[in-house]
């Protein structure tokens, strides 16, 4: 059965499954360049359809998100009032309270009843049946169905979609059932994204920067009122927002929120958020007892990696799944399986690898390196083992190779590698992508090298491979790569076996023959602000812009400085 998966909101993206397995996945941005696109993603369709070989009339079934009732439920709303009308706000913040409530309610009429049945009309144009699936249920099956495990609990929160912000789901044998949801108004999306609008940042793009940010305080100052905006309730087994202590609303921009912050520091109040999400979905955790010994999560608020690994740590929970595309881009994924389950009655294929996206033929790489004028030479016989001597000497490279990947982390075949040897490289390198200076880089590491180099990584080997989770790092990680490790004594790693990445694999493993080190430095192959590249044209214009010395694009090596930067040395 050929089961084509559309999710259209922010990371549109497509999907095909053929009996079960997902043989291709493509987020729109990479093809349109602009990041986070949302809509029909008509381009990746088309992708997926031509890397499959395939043409849109043979296939069986599209499935898609947006099954709701074409009215919001008032219940939450009503509720929120009172509470707003009994708290002891002044008079005017509780007007202001009550206009963010009525704004959120109508936001919701608008969205249930005109915005998402345009783009689900928009899709039954192609022609074939149509399966239209929960938001949230598309999100806990990307968790269980990713997973591969018979049993979980499964956990789903994110800013919002038609059906809620946030749900707790159980699976066994295949199926899986609801035990809570959470509505639209309690959202921990938008808790951490309105935090992240008032401190300057972009909502729903840049709330990694918080959590990088958030590393540089340990105490902060304005916690115990950023704490007062959420809360977990035991009885109702889901989050709630307290609008009624008058910081909270139910959306990004947040006036008073910002007026409030200005008191203090960025790193003081990103800390204070971090530290508030992490204690709120952890008490939601510890609530469910031995349910949670296996927990799978999906939903953008789970980019997060810090939170993924203070899951990993609570005496409850034994191993931690996250799905890798968490954000709304795996929509596409999860209503893809839920109709082949559906349709078919058996379990589809785990996710076991996101090589999933285009990958580039020879020829067209001859043909782009050509054309740009660039110095470059075909190594068919030994392109990874000169990758790795280049990376020993200090050089940087990057790799334009294979299959793109599927979901926000770039794993080795579009990334940019580099030793992670010098501490300051984080400063210096990310200016020259023009990316934040406190961000900081991931590691590479060998699978056989990786339990020596971080702590606990045991509960989480599955989400280890998609760089979804970070660890405290040994000190032997610390001593060999400085530069991957960041202020707070984590790192978010890429653990790579030669299953996974035969090729990446064979890099690594040079590597550390040449110098003795298991890791090496890998962010992602892109400028600032703009999507992860996926043409080699993409590719050439990223190292131009970037002024990176090396490409290894396939076979090929391109030189694009005669005296290039190496790795240590500031430019």
């Amino acid at each position: 059965m050929k089961i084509l998966g559309i999710s259209f909101l922010a990371d549109a993206s497509a999907a095909l499954l053929i009996d079960g397995k997902v043989v291709a996945a493509v987020a729109e941005e990479r093809l349109n360049r602009i990041k986070l696109w949302n809509g029909i993603p008509k381009r990746s369709v088309q992708a997926v359809l031509d890397i499959a070989g395939l043409t849109m009339d043979q296939i069986d079934l599209i499935a898609t998100h947006g099954a709701a009732p074409p009215e919001p439920d008032p219940a939450p709303f009503l509720e929120k009032e009172q509470l707003i009308r009994e708290s002891g706000l002044t008079a005017e913040e509780k007007d202001r309270q009550l206009a963010h409530l009525r704004s959120r309610l109508e936001h919701e009429r608008m969205v249930l009843g005109t915005r998402t049945p345009a783009y689900l009309d928009e899709i039954r144009t192609y022609g074939r049946p149509l399966a239209v699936y929960g938001h949230h249920q598309a999100h806990a099956a990307c968790a269980y169905y990713g997973s591969g495990w018979t049993e979980c609990l499964i956990m789903t929160v994110d800013g919002w979609g038609e059906d809620g912000s946030g749900s707790i789901w159980k699976g066994a044998g295949g199926s899986i059932q609801p035990v809570s949801r959470t509505p639209s108004i309690d959202s921990l999306g938008y808790f951490y994204g309105s935090i992240t609008k008032a401190l300057g940042f972009i909502p729903h793009r840049h709330e990694g920067k918080v959590l990088g940010l958030a590393a540089y305080n340990q105490n902060p100052v304005s916690y115990p009122k950023i704490r007062q905006m959420m809360d977990y309730d035991p009885a109702r087994k889901r989050f709630v927002s307290r609008m009624e202590n008058g910081l909270y609303v139910p959306r990004f921009e947040n006036p008073a929120l910002k007026e409030y912050i200005g008191r203090f520091n960025r790193e003081d109040v990103a800390s204070a958020a971090q530290k508030t999400l992490e204690e709120v979905v952890r008490a939601c955790v510890l609530d469910q007892g031995e349910a949670a010994g296996r927990i799978a999560v999906a939903g953008g608020v789970f980019a997060n990696v810090k939170l993924n690994q203070r899951l990993c740590e609570l005496p409850n929970v034994r191993e931690v799944y996250v799905f890798p595309n968490m954000g709304d881009g795996g929509l596409a994924v999860g209503t893809a399986w839920l109709a082949y389950k559906e349709k078919t009655g058996r379990i589809p294929e785990p996710l076991e690898t996101l090589y999933l996206g285009p990958g580039p033929a020879e020829k067209e790489i001859a043909r782009a390196l050509s054309q740009s004028g660039l110095n470059y030479k075909h190594i068919p016989d030994r392109i990874e083992e000169k990758v790795a001597e280049l990376l020993a000497d200090g050089q940087i490279v990057a790799r334009f190779d294979g299959r793109m990947e599927f979901g926000p982390r770039a794993l080795g075949n579009r990334s940019i590698l580099c030793q992670a040897t010098d501490p300051t490289i984080n400063d210096w390198l990310n200016k020259r992508l023009q990316r934040s200076e406190f961000m900081p880089f991931a590691p590479a590491t060998l699978a056989e090298d990786a339990d020596a180099r971080y702590i606990g990584i045991a509960s989480a080997r599955k989400p280890a491979r998609h760089m979804t989770i970070t660890f405290d790092c040994t000190p032997l990680l610390r001593s060999e790569a400085p530069a991957a490790v960041h202020v707070d004594g984590t790192a978010r790693p890429q653990v790579v076996s030669e299953k996974d990445n035969p090729q990446f694999y064979r890099i690594l493993k040079h590597y550390k023959q040449l110098t003795g080190r298991a890791s090496v430095i890998n962010t992602s192959f892109n400028m600032h602000e703009e999507p992860i590249v996926c043409t080699i044209d993409d590719a050439i214009r990223a190292v131009q812009a970037g002024h990176l010395p090396y490409l290894a694009a396939g076979d090929f090596l391109a030189e694009l400085n005669p005296v290039p930067v190496r790795a240590g040395a500031k430019p």
